[in-house]
């Protein structure tokens, strides 16, 4: 369940020099134990509210006191905590956390470190107790080990996926006396300074952990960390007086502890917007990212603010106050650490002390519920927090004029965005009119000059205001269309509110008139028993949550007298009927209920009727009446096990049989004496030859029967000796692959179940196993056995993590058979659900890495946890059916291990999958090769939106290590939609490939970014199909559906833009010697999703261009994924386009490949130019001359061969098929000659001008007034700055994430 932190705030007295103070001294007083007041100078009053206030009097007992029941508390039921003292230097952290060494003035550390010890010496029932202690510093972002001389230590990921400094020294201590020995001792390591506030003032944030393990008789492998923190304290330059190497210790404490605010700050954001993921930066500084694990993860978390009374000190004191304020709105998840189980058998009985007593807790539910007094629980099936988890609900504190935001905080950002970009877009729309005006005073100005002047200028400037009208123009279209986006925003908001207020009214409605309806009608079923048998057990079956009322109405013991009357002719052909009836209508808590009314004899009897019904009936209820609850399975007598046993085998009827199998598998559950007189009976001898015996067509009875088998054989020695002896051990492993598993899939899960439970702590039995032909393939069965045992032991023991480790072996000492697994629990959640590997999200879904030291077996189940609270609730609304899968990969080590981050891009490290799997449970079993760097296993839905939790289980015959990926602090992502046009889509080969959509990419520091781009009808039609009932999904043939389409490949590709980094980028989208823009670009080809990952470096923009492989008008989607919040991703927008002119024209047949007989075209004015050249099969050279005539030449008419040139720039060779030439004109009053020359290579080899056919050329001109002219005649058309309007080109679209 959540929590929040707990924060207090302390009060330090004054010091000499604060007292010394003229007039007023002190401005924070405490009031009421849980306010803190402010004065200010104007005597205003500022209340603040914490969980506990402590004034200048409160001595260090009463500080301890107030943390002491929760911090042990939490301790010793498997939590972590963390304590931070927090405030300025000289406030008073270390006094609180340190104290004195003796006497009543000890600080936090001493109290704690006793009170565990003190706790432990206590519990009588506590085993095997270890107490490690590591001490270390963060000084100038450099983390120190005080147990080691200050050697300098890295940040790594751990098995369990928190975060640790690597290295460190972990001493064992055995007394309160000996830890506080080892914290004194490392203490004279810490780096302190004299300052003008404080004459010994710490220089380090001081992190010192103590790590807890115990065994208990229901928790073997219990573990606890607590972590005390005394953090360096903030401090004013000019008030410290620190210079030198002191002033470099205050920069980097006060830069820490700015990191620390703003992880606060990023993790109230997300409390506040749960739907949204937030970045929240702890890795912005050594200590955040040492924390990660305690500020958001599964810590309990306790802040002491420390400040002054002191009016010298009051902004300091407020800053301390606003982030005290911020931490109490900190969502916490506090989760147990997992029990650590090293054997099997420790875990058998570990399930068999717990099945009694959770049985003695029903008795005494049921008592309570008898009173009125059961505890409520949730449909989502959480348990309110036991009494050793009270420190788990703690309520808000709501402080004065405070806004509490909250979830609807969505729309607003939503809102925000549009407005910043309707603020842009006015902003440049006024520079454009500036312009305007600026350009009509330089008019003004020149009345006075001759008439040939004024006209030349009055022509340019009215062409200048004809292209500043059209950029105006569109600047102002721009603004109207994102107006009406806000205005259509909001409008969609209101509806969707709307219609989800009417939706929930509705809902309610329809859930309570349907109750009322099933109420009324239960009470009909009831009043008219027994003629209306029947119509209990359907009404029962379609509504399970009917059985309490019908308990509550008294219907058990109504049930129970037609059971019971024989005798009674005109009700006994009621019997049989009513037996079945019970099985059905039978809830937990009313199990105690039919043996106080004597049901259990009741139904005992009807054993001894002789019609198949009645026997049938009676076993199914045997069954359900002593299903879970020890002291109903005592009531059995041994006549009617005699009975039962006398079924199996003999009778007639399958059914019958069945049934009289199915009840003493449930007997004979955790009962060893039961057992043992099963096996006097002769239960064993006739399960074993049923299996063997029974046609493979009776697929049912062979079933029940392994059950019985692998029931008796739990924890029981002698009947796992007595079922090799007849053989059982070669029977079952035969049924492993025997045709019955085709007919029945759960057959073989069960044989597993089975022969894990004979021969896995029974060395003879494992040998005789061992011995089977099949042992190799058997060898993952059995490792799949050992999952699906170990994954339903953790999910009824709510832990989200554990270990086991097994070794059977020969006499001489060999390893006959050893396992080794790792359970976790986790869940697929809104930003989680991810989908098959072909979606473009498939990421998403959680990530293990398997690391795999040596070549080893293993398998891998994957349990749906949640799938049996679906099909009970599967009536009240159509829900998807889930399909699961597996996916193995080979891991990027860098990436999993050293980073924590999960990994984005699989391209070319698959290594297997399995099959989707629509039952509760996915298996794949494979051999994997021993490999320094990890596996990441992706579990995951067959389609998008689908959330449950789940439990993955991985056992090997080698020992192997699993680790979830974290999910916070990882990648941060952004998503852009957008469309490819008529104009803008024109495929990534073709010349105007220029056309489409980009994004520009700077960051501020090196990082990875990964782009995936998909088709975003795709991606929707994929979200439509998880939405849809299973019957109402689009089939795979039909026209509407978008997977079937045959679509283009995608292309995503990254360039450098150094030239003109604010502008389309125009120069070469395919790698070459003279293309050095070119960065990455997607490694594999696909129709449905690309990724392409990239190292950035700081100091460049980048382009990010999203194209198709043939020409294709579809709309598109982009999600950016960085492991900084320190990148900006932006789109293209008509300020960044060129003024672009284009030519086709053919190669002149007198063509010598000389500049002055080649193609060409001629440029007037300055700035940056792009020239392009294309023509298929052909060299190109491209060069630029400057015209060193005075004045400029407006018709290419007017050029003659007698005309001066100056080479300005050229290609530095022929390139192929295309030529691009980045030049900047440096003279806007000049006219400058731009020649294209090709040459062609013939079959002989020989290289002549280019004669014949067609050629494209393109000038990308940077200034609006820049004129172009060609010898040819205009052809197809380049998106630029004039026609960048919204029916020929639309730039992408940032989406907020839901």
């Amino acid at each position: 369940m959540s929590s929040r932190p707990r924060v207090y705030c302390r009060i330090r007295p004054l010091n000499e020099k604060e007292g010394a103070v003229e007039g007023k001294n002190e401005c924070f007083f405490d009031k009421d134990g849980n306010t803190l007041l402010y004065h200010k100078a104007d005597g205003d009053v500022v209340r603040s509210r914490f969980d506990s206030v402590m004034g200048p009097a409160t001595d260090q007992k009463t500080v301890y006191r107030l943390l002491k029941d929760e911090v042990t508390s939490s301790l010793m039921t498997g939590y972590n905590a963390t304590v931070f003292a927090y405030g300025q230097t000289g406030s008073g952290k270390t006094y609180t956390m340190e104290g004195q060494r003796a006497g009543d003035q000890r600080g936090l550390i001493h109290n704690f470190v006793s009170e565990i010890f003190d706790q432990f010496a206590q519990k009588k029932d506590v085993e095997n107790v270890s107490v490690q202690m590591s001490y270390v510093q963060i000084y100038q972002d450099q983390i120190q080990d005080l147990l080691q001389a200050r050697k300098l230590l890295d940040i790594r990921l751990d098995k369990s996926g928190a975060y640790i400094a690597s290295g460190a020294c972990w001493r064992d201590v055995s007394s309160a006396r000996q830890a506080m020995n080892v914290c004194y001792d490392a203490a004279k390591h810490r780096a302190t300074h004299s300052t003008d506030m404080k004459l010994v003032s710490s220089r380090n944030h001081a992190l010192l952990q103590f790590q807890v393990k115990w065994d208990e008789p229901l928790a073997p492998g219990s573990n606890a960390k607590l972590n005390l923190v005394d953090l360096a304290g903030s401090e004013k330059v000019f008030k410290t007086g620190a210079c030198g190497e002191v002033l470099k210790e205050a920069i980097a404490i006060n830069k820490s502890l700015s990191a620390l605010s703003n992880v606060v700050k990023a993790l109230v954001d997300q409390a506040r917007d749960p739907g949204k993921r937030h970045h929240v930066p702890y890795k912005d500084s050594k200590l955040t990212y040492l924390l990660q694990s305690s500020l958001g993860g599964n810590n309990l978390v306790h802040f002491i603010l420390c400040l002054s009374a002191s009016v010298l000190y009051q902004s300091e004191g407020m800053s301390t106050i606003e982030f005290g304020k911020r931490a109490l709105k900190v969502v916490l998840k506090p989760v147990k650490n997992p029990i650590d189980y090293r054997r099997l058998e420790e875990m058998e009985r570990m399930i068999e002390q717990m099945r009694q007593h959770i049985s003695e807790l029903e008795g005494k539910l049921s008592q309570k519920g008898a009173q009125g007094g059961a505890a409520d629980t949730s449909m989502t099936g959480k348990k309110p927090a036991g009494e050793n988890e009270k420190f788990l609900v703690m309520d808000d504190i709501a402080q004065d004029n405070e806004d509490e935001g909250g979830p609807g905080g969505r729309g607003k950002q939503a809102k925000d965005l549009i407005n910043a970009e309707i603020k842009k877009l006015e902003e440049q729309q006024r520079t454009v009119e500036e312009r305007l005006v600026q350009r009509g005073a330089e008019l003004e100005q020149l009345k006075g000059s001759n008439a040939k002047e004024r006209e030349q200028f009055q022509s340019k400037f009215t062409e200048e205001k004809r292209r500043y009208m059209e950029e105006l123009n569109i600047l102002r279209c721009n603004v109207q269309r994102q107006r009406e986006r806000l205005e259509q925003g909001e409008e969609e908001v209101a509806r969707a509110r709307h219609k989800r207020a009417k939706r929930s009214m509705r809902i309610e409605k329809i859930g309570t008139r349907q109750k009322l309806k099933n109420s009324q009608e239960l009470e009909r079923i009831y009043k008219t028993l027994p003629e209306s048998l029947h119509e209990l057990t359907s009404h029962c079956i379609l509504f399970p949550d009917s059985k309490e009322h019908f308990r509550k109405l008294g219907g058990l013991k109504k049930l129970i007298a037609l059971i019971d009357c024989r005798g009674n002719k005109g009700r006994e052909s009621y019997i049989a009927h009513a037996s079945y009836a019970l099985s059905i209508a039978l809830d937990e808590l009313g199990r105690d209920e039919v043996r106080e009314l004597g049901g259990v004899h009741a139904v005992s009897q009807v054993l001894s009727r002789t019609d198949e019904h009645s026997k049938q009936f009676a076993c199914r209820a045997l069954e359900a009446v002593v299903r879970g609850n020890a002291a109903n399975k005592r009531e059995i007598t041994d006549d009617v096990l005699l009975q039962l046993c006398g079924l199996v085998g003999t009778h007639p009827h399958q059914q019958v049989q069945e049934a009289a199998c199915s009840a003493l598998a449930e007997i004979a559950d955790s009962l060893p004496d039961i057992k043992e007189k099963l096996m006097l009976h002769g239960l064993i001898r006739k399960m074993v030859s049923m299996i063997r015996d029974t046609p493979p067509e009776v697929a049912d009875l062979i079933k029940v029967g392994v059950t019985v088998v692998g029931r008796l054989a739990q924890q029981h020695l002698p009947c796992q000796n007595e079922i090799a002896a007849l053989g059982g051990v070669k029977i079952l492993a035969d049924t492993l692959f025997s045709s019955v598993g085709d007919r029945d899939p759960q057959l073989p899960v069960l044989t597993a179940y089975a022969l894990v439970n004979i021969c896995c702590n029974n060395r003879e039995n494992m040998i005789i196993l061992q011995k089977h032909p099949k042992w190799a393939d058997i060898k993952f069965k059995v490792l799949e056995g050992l999952g699906r045992v170990f994954s339903d032991s953790i999910a009824s023991e709510n832990r989200i993590r554990a270990t086991a480790s097994h070794s059977i072996r020969s006499d001489g000492g060999r390893e006959l058979f050893g396992y080794h697994g790792v359970t976790c629990v986790s869940e697929w959640s809104p930003f989680t659900a991810g989908g098959r590997p072909t979606y473009s999200s498939f990421m998403e879904n959680p990530q293990f890495t398997l690391t795999v030291s040596e070549d080893c077996n293993v398998s891998i189940v994957l349990s749906d946890l949640s799938c049996e609270d679906r099909h009970a609730h599967r009536t009240a609304s159509k829900q998807k059916t889930i399909y699961m899968g597996l996916a193995v990969f080979r891991g990027d080590r860098a990436l999993l291990c050293d980073r924590g981050l999960k990994q984005l891009d699989f391209n070319g490290r698959f290594v297997t999958s399995g099959r989707f799997n629509r039952n509760r449970e996915n298996t794949l079993s494979l051999p994997l090769k021993g490999s320094p760097d990890p596996y990441i296993i992706v579990p995951f839905t067959a389609h998008l939106m689908q959330y449950t939790r789940f439990c993955l289980g991985v056992f090997a015959d080698k020992e192997v290590e699993v680790t979830q990926v974290p999910e916070e602090g990882g990648w941060l992502k952004r998503v852009f939609e957008g469309s490819w046009t008529t104009a803008t889509g024109r495929g990534a080969d073709a010349f105007d490939w220029r056309n489409t959509d980009q994004f520009l990419i700077t960051v501020a520091e090196e990082t990875t970014v990964t782009a995936v781009l998909s088709y975003r009808a795709v991606d929707e039609f994929r979200t439509r199909q998880a939405l849809a009932a299973d019957d109402e999904e689009v089939p795979d043939d039909s026209p509407e559906n978008e997977e079937a389409r045959e679509r283009p490949h995608l292309h995503g590709r990254v360039f450098s833009s150094s030239f003109a980094p604010n502008r389309r980028y125009v120069r070469s989208n395919v790698p070459s010697p003279q293309n050095t823009s070119f960065v990455a670009c997607n490694e594999y080809l696909s129709s449905s999703s690309v990724k392409t990952t990239v190292t950035l470096q700081p100091n460049q923009t980048y382009v990010y261009v999203p194209s198709t492989e043939t020409p294709c008008v579809d709309e598109y989607r982009v999600s950016f994924y960085s492991d900084s919040n320190e990148v900006n991703v932006s789109t293209l927008n008509p300020s960044s386009e060129w003024y672009a002119f284009k030519y086709k024209g053919t190669w002149p047949a007198d063509s010598d490949s000389s500049p002055s007989r080649s193609p060409f075209v001629l440029l007037n004015g300055g700035g940056k130019v792009v020239i392009i050249g294309s023509a298929k099969d052909v060299y190109l050279l491209l060069s630029v001359y400057e015209i060193l005539d005075n004045g400029r030449y407006e018709k290419v008419a007017d050029l003659t061969p007698a005309v001066k040139t100056k080479k300005l720039a050229s290609c530095d060779a022929f390139w192929a098929n295309e030529c691009v030439l980045e030049t900047t004109l440096p003279d806007a009053n000049k006219s400058y000659w731009v020649t294209l020359q090709g040459i062609v290579t013939l079959e002989s080899g020989e290289q002549r001008a280019v004669t014949e056919g067609d050629y494209t050329l393109a000038v990308y001109a940077e200034d609006i007034n820049v004129t172009c002219t060609s010898n040819d005649a205009d052809g197809l058309m380049l998106v630029d700055r004039l026609n960048a309007t919204p029916e020929v080109v639309t730039y992408g679209v940032e989406k907020l994430m839901n």
